[in-house]
């Protein structure tokens, strides 16, 4: 008997190519939509996808979790900003939403794996399932899913893992995809579809408490004011009027509401404080053959790092070499070579 899988569909080109790359291992495909927010062309996406789904020739369910994720996601994602971090909502979302209800509809429904049209990996490591790296280095997106516990890893598949995306658009164009493929990407955080997200912060979260204060040099002397924390990350430059050209954030005090201003240099770190820490089959102690992956304002390379595990789901890493604007909230995620070891939020950084 085929193995049956439920997979999350988007209509896009990734999770449509992921429906043919498993029809043609020949698995038993039912697609699955999850209604995450509610948008102007509702019923227009729902006939797009209906559209898709009868092409494949599989099943079509639709999920509304909306409220779910209007009351888990965008809480943490506002709440994160008004407190001076930088969020990564996805990171959230897939632990919290996506990879949740994929689960708990797969486990009920008895399918046997779920997959997803992700750039990455799955491996089986000493009786432990990992997460691997994309063969993708552009695309890859294993950073995202270093949360996942290994129940959801172990049923899952995903079919892009050793593609590039170049070669996931030519499949979709041979199979009868070829719009889809020529299909500009969508891009940032997804329900803000396009909107500024302070607008979308203030719109959501009604800021009960003035959240405007004073912009300070290295000397801590008031250089001018600023309209709320949340307007401003760790590198940011743009907004901040007579900045000079080598000066920008450096840091967001939510407590006292000043916004730290300083050289583009002095965000150079090489010792850092992460929380929530997930180091999956391991015990505390103090390791050495990892690398770490760090997103700053920028998109720091992967260095190389000491990590010293605390009881209390803290963790220290000490790195090689430095990155450049780490920010508070920020996922960091935690590799041995191209495995996904796992990772934390960003918490502090200092210089050792």
């Amino acid at each position: 008997m085929k193995p049956n899988v439920l997979l999350a569909i988007s209509g896009g080109v990734d999770s449509t190519t992921a429906a043919l790359l498993l029809k043609q291992q020949g698995f038993n495909i039912t697609a699955i939509h999850f209604r995450l927010y509610q948008t102007d062309n509702q019923q227009t996406k729902d006939n797009e996808l209906q559209l898709i789904a009868d092409k494949l020739d599989v099943p079509l369910v639709h999920l509304d979790i909306s409220k779910e994720f209007s009351d888990t996601v965008i809480p943490y994602y506002t709440s994160e900003y008004l407190a001076g971090k930088t969020p990564c909502p996805c990171s959230f979302c897939n632990l919290n939403i996506k990879w949740r209800y994929l689960y708990q509809y797969a486990k009920e429904k008895r399918f046997d794996y779920i997959a997803t049209g992700h750039y990455a990996q799955i491996a089986e490591v000493n009786g432990m399932y990992r997460i691997r790296m994309g063969a993708d280095p552009a695309k890859d997106q294993s950073y995202f899913l270093w949360n996942l516990p290994q129940e959801y890893i172990a049923r899952s598949i995903f079919p892009l893992g050793s593609l590039l995306k170049s070669e996931v658009k030519s499949i979709a164009a041979e199979n009868g995809f070829k719009q889809l493929a020529q299909k500009p990407e969508s891009m940032g955080v997804c329900f803000l579809k396009g909107r500024n997200y302070r607008d979308f912060i203030e719109e959501w979260n009604p800021l009960e408490n003035d959240t405007t204060g004073e912009i300070v040099d290295e000397n801590e002397k008031t250089i001018g004011q600023h309209d709320g924390v949340h307007h401003y990350t760790v590198g940011q430059k743009r907004g901040i009027a007579n900045l000079p050209k080598n000066k920008c954030v450096t840091q967001i005090d939510a407590t006292t509401k000043r916004i730290h201003t300083g050289t583009w240099d002095s965000l150079f770190y090489d010792t850092l404080r992460i929380t929530n820490c997930t180091l999956t089959g391991f015990k505390p102690g103090e390791y050495t053959n990892f690398t770490v992956l760090v997103r700053g304002f920028g998109r720091n390379p992967v260095e190389k790092c000491t990590i010293k595990m605390g009881d209390n789901g803290d963790a220290v890493i000490e790195l090689n070499d430095p990155a450049w604007a780490p920010m508070a909230g920020q996922p960091t995620a935690i590799y041995c070579d191209d495995i996904l070891m796992g990772g934390g939020y960003l918490h502090s950084a200092w210089n050792r």
